[in-house]
């Protein structure tokens, strides 16, 4: 016969009978332990508390939603149409309508115009742009210089010199016996420098007689020149 270990630990109350050992397999786990009998055995055991749940993750992000294709097209329509090639006549056959008649161009009746209205304007610019005439100088002299024979003429010359621009020289005669004649014109030509001025005055009968002659410019500048003779015929 086997002899019995002593019990280390008596039991205070021998008349309690023992728990039977458990015979399910022992986890090595904590959160597994078997939690016994603190009366049944001398010291507490420790409980492990559960492990604390894993925390929340935010949701993934959701994928923007693909694009939607754009609604079809309408159907196109050819339209007919003729072009720059295509005779009015058989444009207006084809739609049924009638040609209308050709206008005739109103253009010739343009440049006639157009021409008139050049010289219009180049005229008086021409006209701004030449210099107006301008006599320099003005000499008189009578022929002959002692005076006509008996009941003879003399000839009385005035020279006019110009700046030779072209132009009008407008002048009258003046006569010692009273005559005054009428405001005469003189053309002048572009690029001629001198121009004559011719009195003839005539003499009748016998007698002395002391002739003088005036030559006034008038325009466009004024100038004056005065010549003498004496006409002698003897009784």
């Amino acid at each position: 016969m086997t002899p019995t270990p002593p019990n280390r630990h008596p039991d205070p109350d021998p008349d309690r009978t023992a728990p039977a050992a458990s015979t399910a397999p022992v986890d090595d786990e904590p959160g597994c332990a078997t939690v016994l009998d603190p009366t049944a055995w001398g010291s507490p055991v420790a409980v492990t508390p559960p492990a604390p749940p894993p925390p929340l993750l935010p949701p993934p992000p959701t994928a923007p939603p693909p694009p939607t294709a754009p609604p079809p097209a309408p159907p196109r329509y050819a339209v007919r149409r003729f072009g720059p090639g295509v005779p009015p006549a058989v444009a207006a056959a084809w739609h049924g309508t009638p040609p209308h008649p050709a206008r005739r161009p109103t253009l010739p009746w343009l440049v006639p115009a157009a021409v008139v209205l050049a010289l219009l304007a180049v005229l008086p610019a021409r006209c701004r742009a030449e210099p107006p005439l301008t006599p320099t100088g003005l000499t008189l002299t009578a022929t002959p210089a002692d005076g006509p024979p008996c009941d003879g003429s003399a000839v009385f010359t005035a020279t006019v010199t110009t700046d030779g621009h072209p132009g009008t020289v407008r002048y009258r005669w003046r006569r010692d016996d009273g005559t005054v004649s009428d405001a005469l014109q003189q053309p002048v030509r572009a690029r001629e420098y001198r121009t004559d001025l011719v009195l003839s005055w005539s003499f009748v009968g016998r007698g002395t007689l002391h002739a003088t002659a005036t030559v006034e410019i008038l325009s466009p500048r004024s100038l004056s020149a005065t010549a003498s003779f004496d006409y002698t015929c003897p009784g």
